[in-house]
């Protein structure tokens, strides 16, 4: 599919836990909430997950409108906050060629909070560096652009569910270690969900990943598939350390797609050697992992391959690949309540205050 298809519109809680677990400071990491040491100085800028999907649910799903949706602030209200960083940016990028260079882009920009708390948010697609649409409104509100453009962004549900204190007990999952439980339950994070019509997308295969920018640094976090830094770069439960100099995770997330097979190849290939695979099946899925961005066909229903939609068991999928057994599992079902409407994430689970914007 040509371009031009897509230019026709374009923490006490926490904290608290974990010690009663006896997890380390890393324990926090999932699927890249908290992943690097940098992430860790700033949850407003820190991407937890990433999702591109069609909203309804599997075989009855409504092909004709596309969602891409953000989260940040891991555990917010807890150990974030709840707002927006003001100065940075916070962009969905699209690879349609194949490149692993971005093609276009939706970006959202916030203004500094009111005494409310709400944020002025402005939301603009691109191709090629040309506008294709813009659209303003407040934070914690559905804004309604031309063409069918949906925008929300504000405190939601982390949808995300994982059994993160096994994982970091050396993924002993399903009770061979400690108790089963959804470490991510009645926790929160900062959404910025953006809806538009399949038709102004591209249906052939699409690269989709997020990033946030900020000054003085650039490009700060970036996240494609889920826990691909999480389990593939040192230091993780499977492979301790590595003779690169320098943090590893924060090289990650500085580094971009297209450099991905250069970069990390041989530490995918490591670390997948470690989870038992042979040298040609950790060479064949290192060639699927990177670069680290999510693909998909929007002619199609989505579904973790093919894009990721907000209640899959991205944990089981991933486990059952890189072990290479179907049986593979953390025991953790999904537990959020999803909307059926816009903006499809599911309601804060409880009242938090606002933090105040540096």
């Amino acid at each position: 599919m040509s371009k031009s298809r897509l230019a026709t519109s374009f923490v006490l809680i926490l904290a608290t836990l974990a010690l009663a677990l006896g997890l380390a400071p890393r324990a926090s990491r999932a699927a890249d909430h908290l992943d690097s040491p940098t992430t860790k100085t700033d949850g407003r800028v820190d991407i937890n997950d990433v999702y591109i999907f069609h909203p309804g649910q599997p075989g009855s799903q409504d092909l004709s409108r596309t969602v891409v949706a953000m989260t940040v602030n891991p555990a917010a209200g807890v150990i974030s906050g709840t707002q927006f960083r003001h100065d940075a940016r916070y962009e969905f990028l699209f690879d349609v060629d194949g490149d692993a260079k971005p093609d276009a882009s939706i970006s959202a920009r916030f203004g500094r909070p009111d005494d409310d708390g709400e944020q002025r948010v402005t939301v603009e697609a691109k191709l090629d560096g040309h506008r294709v649409f813009k659209v303003r409104g407040e934070t914690e509100e559905i804004i309604e652009g031309e063409g069918g453009i949906r925008v929300f962004a504000g405190l939601r549900d982390d949808p995300f569910f994982f059994d993160l204190a096994n994982f970091n007990n050396g993924a002993t999952f399903c009770g061979a270690g400690l108790p089963v439980r959804d470490f991510f339950l009645g926790l929160d994070t900062s959404a910025i969900v953006v809806e538009i019509p399949t038709g102004d997308m591209p249906l052939g295969p699409v690269g989709v990943w997020g990033r946030t920018v900020v000054p003085g640094i650039g490009q700060f976090d970036r996240m494609g598939r889920p826990a691909i830094l999480t389990v593939f770069i040192p230091p993780n439960p499977f492979e301790a350390g590595s003779t690169s100099p320098g943090n590893l995770e924060d090289q990650f997330n500085f580094t971009k797609p297209k450099d991905d097979q250069a970069t990390w190849r041989a530490e995918i290939v490591n670390t997948l050697l470690a989870l038992g695979n042979n040298q040609a099946r950790a060479d064949a899925l290192a060639d699927v992992l990177l670069p680290d961005i999510l693909t998909v066909d929007l002619s199609m229903e989505t579904g973790f391959l093919n894009g990721r939609n907000l209640a899959d068991d991205v944990i089981d999928a991933e486990l059952q690949l890189l072990l290479n057994n179907p049986a593979a599992s953390d025991c953790i079902a999904n537990d959020s309540t999803f909307l059926a409407s816009f903006p499809y994430v599911g309601v804060p689970n409880a009242s938090v205050s606002d933090d105040d914007d540096d």
